[in-house]
C-alpha cells in the first residue's frame, strides 16, 4: 500500500500542513484497529519519557523509536492477554496514574450500575483498580474501591489534600426523575486504603428551590483557581448548577461555584424561544413556560484550566450540549476569565458559538471535549474543542490573537474530523509541540452523512508550532510530600520579551476520565529560552523551585532536584 502523499514530503517543510494524520503511518490504522474508538489517552505506562497511547480503554500501544516511520516513532501493541485489562462495557471510564506511588503507572476503572433503575441487567463490574508493572501491563486481578454502586459517568484524579497521595473524585449521573446521585470522594490513606468523604449534597432529598442534593453531573475535575488550594468542580448535566467544591480554614466543604461565577452564566430567566413557546400551543407535548432557575444553566461535560490572557491567573472554559429549542434556558459553552477578585466573567471575542445566522430551530452544538492548549508554541493557549454529538459536529482547533479572542483555523491547519470524540495530547514524536489523539464515532449521522465511511480513531502530528520553541517538564515527585505523578503542581516561566506563562498540571480530570500525558508544555516563542522557570510543587508546603535562563528542550525534574535534559530538539 502507498504511504499518504505527504508522508513523501519533510513534515517540516513548508508545504507540510499544521496538523497532519500520521495514523496509518505509525501503525494505528484501520488493519490494527479496525474497531470504532471513542476513548483514548496518552499516558507513559513504561515511564521512558514517552507518550504510549490507550485505545478504547484496554488496548495498549507503547511508544516505539523507527528510523522507517516518518515520525521517528511507531505504536507497537502489547498483546492483549498480557496487559490484562478487560474489555470494557461502554460505559466504563478508564484513568492510568500511580496510586500506590512505587512509580508505575495504574489502571483505574469505574463503572456505570444504576441500582434504582429495575431495568438495568447488572454487568456485574465494579469500580477497581489494577497495579501497573511499568511495561504496559498490569496485575491479573483487581482491587475494589470503596465507593457505592452508582452511574458513573467520570472520574478525577489529584493530591485533594496535598498529603502526597492520589485521590479520586466520582462524578456520578440520575438516580431518579431531576434527583441526581452525590458525587463520591476518596482520599487515599496509602498502605491502610481509602477514606471516603462526604460531600454537602449527599443524603439531602432534591427540591426545586435550592436544589442542594445530588444534581446529575457528567464531569469532575480535581484543580487549584489559587495555585495553592486543590478543589473540586463538579460539572453539571440537566441545566443544573456547577458546584465548586472546597474546604474552609475549619476543614468543612462548601460550595463556592455561585461565589465565584463558576455555577452558570447569568441568565437563570428559564426562557425558552419564542418560536418554540408558539409551537407549543398545538404541540403540548413541548415545553412552553419558563423553567425554574435550578433548569437554567448547563448541558455540562467537561472544562480545562489554564492562563489564557497570561495575567497570572487561571481561568477555565466550560464545554457543553445545547439544542436550538432550549434557547436561554440553557448555557453555551464558554471560556471565563479569573479576575483580581477570584471571581470568572466572560470576554468579548472569546466565545465559540456557532449559532446560524439567520437563526433555525434545528441547530445543536455538541461540545463533549475541551482542552486549552498552546498549539503553535507562542506563549498563549489556544483550544481544542471535540463537538460530535450531533451530525453538522467536529473537531475544532482556535488559535488565539491574544488580546482579542479566538479564531477557528481547523480547516487551514488541515484537523477536519467530523464525530469527533474524546481527545487527548502529548508529545509523541519529542519535537515539544502538542500532537492530538481524537476518537470518532457516528452514532448520529445518517447514511448519507456516513457516506460508506468507518468511523476512525486519527493521530495528528503538530506541525502548527514549526519555528517556535518550547521547554517540556516531565515532572517526578518523591512519593512523600509530593505525589509521584506530582499531579496539581504548577509551572511559571518568564519569556525573553517579559510574557509570563503560567501553566498547572492536570492529568486526569474533564468527561469521560479525559486524560492527557504528564507533562507540562511551555510555548516560548522564538526565544531559545526563558529568563526563569518556576515549579511549585503540590506539597503541604506548596515547595517552590526556581531556574534561571533555561534552554529550549525536554526536562526531567525530580522534586527538590536539577532540571535533566531529555532532549534538545525544540
Amino acid at each position: 500500500m502507498l504511504p499518504p502523499v505527504w508522508s513523501l514530503l519533510p513534515l517540516f517543510s513548508p508545504l507540510a500542513p499544521g496538523m497532519v494524520d500520521v495514523t496509518d503511518a505509525v501503525g494505528l490504522g484501520k488493519d490494527v484497529v479496525p474497531e470504532t474508538v471513542a476513548r483514548v489517552c496518552f499516558a507513559d505506562l513504561n515511564r521512558d519519557g514517552w507518550p504510549d497511547l490507550l485505545v478504547d480503554r484496554h488496548r495498549v500501544f507503547l511508544n516505539v523509536a523507527d528510523a522507517k516511520s516518518p515520525i521517528g516513532r511507531r505504536f507497537s501493541e502489547v498483546a492483549p492477554e498480557k496487559t490484562h485489562l478487560p474489555k470494557p462495557q461502554v460505559s466504563t471510564m478508564a484513568a492510568f496514574a500511580d496510586l500506590d506511588n512505587d512509580g508505575k503507572l495504574d489502571a483505574i476503572f469505574s463503572e456505570n450500575v444504576m441500582p434504582d433503575d429495575k431495568t438495568f441487567k447488572d454487568h456485574g463490574m465494579r469500580t477497581r483498580w489494577q497495579k501497573g508493572n511499568g511495561d504496559g501491563t498490569f496485575a491479573e486481578t483487581a482491587t475494589p474501591l470503596p465507593v457505592p454502586p452508582r452511574p458513573t459517568i467520570s472520574m478525577s484524579l489529584g493530591d485533594v489534600n496535598r498529603d502526597g497521595r492520589l485521590d479520586i473524585f466520582f462524578a456520578n449521573s440520575y438516580k431518579q426523575n431531576y434527583e441526581g446521585y452525590p458525587g463520591d470522594l476518596l482520599l487515599s490513606e496509602g498502605k491502610t486504603g481509602w477514606k471516603t468523604i462526604s460531600l454537602p449534597d449527599a443524603g439531602i432529598p432534591f427540591d426545586d428551590v435550592k436544589d442542594a442534593g445530588g444534581r446529575p453531573s457528567y464531569g469532575g475535575m480535581i484543580l487549584s483557581l489559587d495555585g495553592k488550594q486543590s478543589s473540586i468542580l463538579s460539572l453539571s448535566y440537566g441545566r443544573r448548577w456547577n458546584r465548586l467544591w472546597a474546604q474552609t480554614s475549619d476543614g468543612k466543604w462548601e460550595d463556592r461555584g455561585p461565589k465565584l461565577g463558576l455555577d452558570g452564566d447569568e441568565n437563570r430567566n428559564g426562557a425558552y424561544p419564542d418560536w418554540l413557546v408558539e409551537y407549543a400551543k398545538t404541540h403540548p407535548q413541548f415545553p412552553s413556560a419558563p423553567e425554574k432557575p435550578f433548569r437554567s444553566n448547563g448541558n455540562n461535560f467537561d472544562a480545562s484550566i489554564g492562563d489564557v490572557d497570561n495575567d497570572g491567573r487561571f481561568d477555565v472554559f466550560l464545554s457543553t450540549i445545547v439544542h436550538a429549542w432550549a434557547g436561554g434556558s440553557s448555557d453555551l459553552s464558554r471560556l471565563v476569565f479569573q479576575g483580581a477578585d477570584g471571581a470568572f466573567k466572560t470576554r468579548e471575542g472569546y466565545a465559540v458559538d456557532r449559532i446560524p445566522n439567520p437563526v433555525t430551530t434545528s441547530w445543536n452544538q455538541g461540545d463533549l471535549f475541551a482542552q486549552l492548549a498552546d498549539m503553535d508554541g507562542d506563549g498563549w493557549l489556544d483550544l481544542i474543542l471535540s463537538s460530535g454529538d450531533y451530525p453538522d459536529q467536529h473537531l475544532r482547533i482556535y488559535r488565539q490573537n491574544p488580546g482579542k479572542g479566538f479564531e477557528e483555523v481547523t480547516d487551514a491547519f488541515a484537523a477536519s474530523h467530523d464525530g469527533s470524540q474524546q481527545v487527548s495530547l502529548g508529545d509523541v514524536d519529542g519535537d515539544g509541540a502538542p500532537d492530538l489523539v481524537v476518537g470518532q464515532t457516528f452514532n448520529r449521522l445518517n447514511a448519507q452523512q456516513i457516506n460508506g465511511r468507518t468511523p476512525t480513531m486519527r493521530l495528528f502530528v503538530n506541525r502548527m508550532a514549526m519555528g517556535k520553541h518550547a521547554i517540556v517538564l516531565r515532572l517526578k515527585g518523591d512519593g512523600k510530600g509530593v505525589s509521584r505523578d506530582a499531579l496539581g503542581a504548577v509551572v511559571r516561566a518568564e519569556l525573553a520579551d517579559g510574557t509570563k506563562v503560567l501553566r498547572q498540571l492536570v492529568g486526569v480530570g474533564g468527561h469521560a476520565a479525559k486524560q492527557m500525558d504528564f507533562a507540562v508544555d511551555l510555548g516560548i516563542g522564538a526565544a531559545d529560552s526563558v529568563k526563569s522557570l518556576e515549579v511549585t510543587w503540590p506539597d503541604a508546603k506548596g515547595t517552590v523551585q526556581t531556574f534561571k535562563n533555561v534552554k529550549a528542550g525536554t526536562y526531567a525534574l525530580t522534586f527538590r532536584g536539577k532540571l535533566s535534559l531529555r532532549s534538545n530538539r525544540r
